[in-house]
């Protein structure tokens, strides 16, 4: 990571640290509940944990490169697909109740349907993006901005729409109001975050040229 820019380096810090605090607030709630918790309570939120927690290590082995690192990068890129894919997974089993929550009459209704279909589209988009698009620029190269741009955009109304269910309708999606108002918004930073990540170039599009010495043979 020598040659790698100051804004990714942050970038990748401030993803890590979100993704890390989300990871641990699953842990927490298993320390503390783990008595009143059933099993598949129990199963959920530690699978939820173990999946946040291959973010940052996904993050902070960005500089890892080259042929010899080739199963650990192969191994890198297998676990963020597989964590992506079953955190979408895992909000996806919520789509009955959630659609079934939907009465047009109550306007907060709407607001978390809508944000909860937000949030999976992003995460399709996502998941899309890292397994189709990422790595192939001469194929794709408007859908290697637009599609972490429109994520970007996605998780964002998903926020903005949270924030108008708590401070408008008092509703809040987690158990008290300390941690609607900080672990929602690190949900959602978190990916907003590692969208943003996806918008720099790749560590070896970024390095110098490797410079060629002349032929001096006649």
């Amino acid at each position: 990571m020598k040659q790698m820019p100051l804004s990714r380096k942050l970038i990748i810090i401030l993803t890590s640290l979100l993704f890390a605090v989300y990871a641990a607030y699953n842990v927490f709630l298993i320390v503390r509940d783990y008595t009143i918790l059933p099993p598949p309570g129990i199963i959920i939120y530690a699978t939820v944990a173990l999946m946040f927690a291959v973010f940052p290590l996904y993050l902070l082995t960005a500089g890892i490169q080259g042929k010899k690192h080739i199963r650990f990068l192969i191994f890198r890129r297998i676990s963020f697909i597989v964590a992506l894919s079953v955190i979408f997974l895992l909000k996806l089993r919520m789509i009955p109740s959630v659609i079934a929550s939907l009465d047009f009459s109550k306007p907060y209704t709407v607001f978390y349907v809508g944000a909860y279909l937000m949030t999976q589209a992003a995460l399709l988009i996502l998941l899309i993006f890292f397994v189709f698009v990422l790595g192939r620029f001469p194929l794709y190269p408007r859908a290697l901005v637009v599609l972490p741009v429109l994520a970007i955009i996605l998780f964002a109304g998903s926020l903005a729409l949270e924030a108008v269910l708590y401070f408008v309708y008092g509703i809040g999606l987690e158990a008290n109001t300390l941690r609607t108002l900080v672990i929602r918004p690190v949900f959602y930073l978190g990916f907003i975050c590692l969208s943003a990540y996806f918008l720099f170039p790749p560590e070896a599009a970024t390095a110098p040229p490797v410079k060629q010495e002349s032929n001096t043979n006649p």
